[in-house]
């Protein structure tokens, strides 16, 4: 008798079972999908976020368009057909098998265009005090911090053009936190908030803190430097220091300045020159952006924008941090702040 049809019947049925027993996709579903989808939603957040830096860079209006769900549904299907003609007696058994199976993905992405009231106010409402203590008690650099969110700290101006005066301050700040002299804190006096910066007692006597003083115009007492948000050097009473805090749009207009210039655009008149000095983004450290006309290889962020490809590259660890917190502020932005709790806060006292 031959036994060929029946081996071959049997091991066709063991792949059609084993194809039927992954029918069922299950955990295995989030294995294949769940890291791709958060890389491409990561990158494309990214690159959109540096389109809109560059935009700025152009004046031209900025877009963001939210992801604001992603469903996938995954499948999979086993079959298996046998068939076979078996004369008595003959010897020449004729048969046939076959086994198949499939999977299948269909994702759904819903996007929804940031516009309305709410964007306005998310992009042109001051960062809000609370916010900056919160980055700085979590160990954001108080340089990186300041320089991206605050127009200005008792009067001296934080502007690409300035005289280095900022700059200095919180060079000297920054200074102060890596050698941990210096403690975060809020005040609130009701609505109001208080940035307080606590020097260590250790800190008095170094340069970097009586620089700090000078520059503030404040006596080198070892107090608690305390900010409100105000204008001029001083808030009304004269209590506090005054701190400006930007809005989202200004910090991206900010940062548009280390966006490099493409010669072709400066000649033909769609770009403008910037006066830029004191080695922020004049190939300093806080932020800048490449372009090329071709797509540049080793790129940690890139975007296609008026025909031209402009990036940051992978070996730029300090614009990469820049942005990473620019990211943060984006998302904070579009929280409510006032209602989250700081890390310390203090009782206020005068």
């Amino acid at each position: 008798m031959n036994n060929k049809p029946l081996s071959t019947a049997l091991f066709s049925c063991a792949i059609a079972a084993s194809l039927a027993g992954c029918a069922s996709v299950g955990p295995r579903g989030i294995e294949l999908s769940r890291t791709d989808f958060n890389v491409a939603i990561q990158r494309t957040d990214a690159e959109q976020l540096l389109l809109n830096v560059v935009r700025q860079r152009y004046s031209d209006p900025v877009m963001f368009l939210d992801i604001s769900s992603v469903s996938s549904s995954m499948s999979r299907s086993a079959n298996l057909s046998l068939s076979g003609f078996f004369p008595q007696g003959l010897g020449s058994d004729s048969y046939n098998g076959g086994v198949g199976g499939s999977f299948s993905e269909s994702p759904l992405v819903f996007y929804s265009p940031n516009t309305g009231e709410r964007f306005v106010r998310q992009m042109l409402t001051p960062i809000d005090l609370r916010t900056l203590s919160l980055l700085l008690q979590s160990g954001w650099s108080i340089e990186r911090v300041l320089l991206l969110g605050s127009e200005s700290i008792a009067g001296i101006s934080n502007s690409a053009t300035g005289d280095g005066s900022f700059r200095k301050l919180v060079d000297q700040l920054r200074s102060l936190q890596r050698t941990e002299q210096l403690t975060f804190a809020i005040e609130t006096y009701g609505t109001v908030d208080v940035l307080v910066i606590i020097p260590a007692a250790s800190a008095v006597t170094t340069a970097a803190y009586l620089e700090v003083c000078r520059l503030l115009q404040i006596q080198p007492d070892g107090k608690p430097i305390r900010m409100q948000r105000a204008v001029g050097s001083r808030d009304a009473s004269g209590n506090y220091l005054s701190i400006v805090t930007r809005s989202l749009f200004s910090s991206l207009y900010y940062l548009s300045n280390g966006v490099e210039a493409p010669p072709a655009d400066t000649r033909s008149g769609v770009l403008q020159p910037r006066a830029v000095r004191g080695g922020i983004f004049d190939g300093g450290d806080l932020f800048n952006v490449r372009s090329s006309d071709s797509m540049p290889a080793n790129a940690a962020i890139r975007v296609r924008y008026r025909d031209r490809w402009f990036y940051v590259p992978d070996s730029d660890p300090d614009t990469r941090t820049t942005f990473a917190l620019l990211s943060i502020l984006l998302l904070l932005q579009s929280s409510d702040t006032a209602k989250m709790s700081p890390l310390i806060s203090l009782s206020p006292s005068r």
